[in-house]
């Protein structure tokens, strides 16, 4: 049961996320799902000095700056692993019982371009829903890797196989990437994914080498203090 302390910071957390829109506007954004074609990369070589949103296990290819999920089930599941992170955590208010993260909170109906990431919309696959977020925070162009919406040699993530997967999670997965293939909302979307939804896959080195002069630091902390400046600015307009 939860107390009332963890609920009061929850409810605080979601309105500092509210203040992240816009935050990375004219960054690229990798956002790595869980697809087998993941292990195509050196994702964590690759992918230093670069902004990240890992979903769900990402963690295990790259501790990314931000990791987000939806599912209680990888709460329950990785725990004990979630917190020892160094990236910010984002999570769905419903699977996030100890309070550890930033939150946000999942609006039923169709999946859709939200307002800002303290909501987002659509339910059934996670990948989608990244998009969202992504594109909020405005990245631009949106990178996808682990994408894939298949399995591989009868392998269901990068990782290995995930015993929480259903006979839906597929027909789910593949929903939510037509969706983005539809709905780029104005974005540049590049995929290194395996998957048949997105445009021609692009090798992903060819793709961080051109992106990277873009990022005018490349650390963690840089991408932090940036996501965290407008809470900050609004903290100091109030003294």
């Amino acid at each position: 049961m939860l107390n009332k302390k963890v609920v009061h910071v929850s409810k605080k957390s979601r309105l500092t996320v509210r203040r992240w829109k816009s935050t990375m506007r004219g960054l690229p954004g990798f956002v790595i799902g869980n697809g087998p074609s993941v292990n195509d990369y050196d994702v964590k070589s690759l992918l230093e000095g670069t902004f990240t949103i890992g979903i769900n296990r990402a963690f295990k290819a790259i501790d990314p700056t931000i990791i987000m999920w939806q599912d209680i089930e990888l709460w329950m599941t990785e725990r004990a692993v979630l917190p020892k992170l160094k990236a910010v955590k984002y999570s769905r208010n419903a699977s996030d019982p100890r309070g550890i993260a930033y939150q946000f909170k999942l609006m039923t109906g169709p999946f859709r371009i939200p307002p800002n990431p303290m909501v987002l919309f659509g339910k059934g696959s996670t990948g989608p829903l990244a998009y969202e977020f992504a594109h909020t925070l405005g990245c631009d162009p949106i990178v996808l890797i682990g994408f894939d919406c298949q399995y591989r040699d009868g392998i269901t993530d990068f990782y290995g196989n995930n015993n929480h997967h259903k006979k839906h999670t597929l027909p789910n997965c593949s929903r939510g990437l037509k969706w983005i293939a539809k709905n780029a909302g104005g974005r540049t979307i590049i995929n290194c994914s395996d998957s048949k939804y997105l445009k021609d896959r692009l090798p992903l080195d060819k793709v961080v080498k051109k992106l990277k002069p873009y990022y005018p630091e490349n650390t963690r902390e840089y991408f932090v203090e940036r996501l965290f400046s407008r809470n900050i600015q609004s903290k100091n307009n109030r003294k």
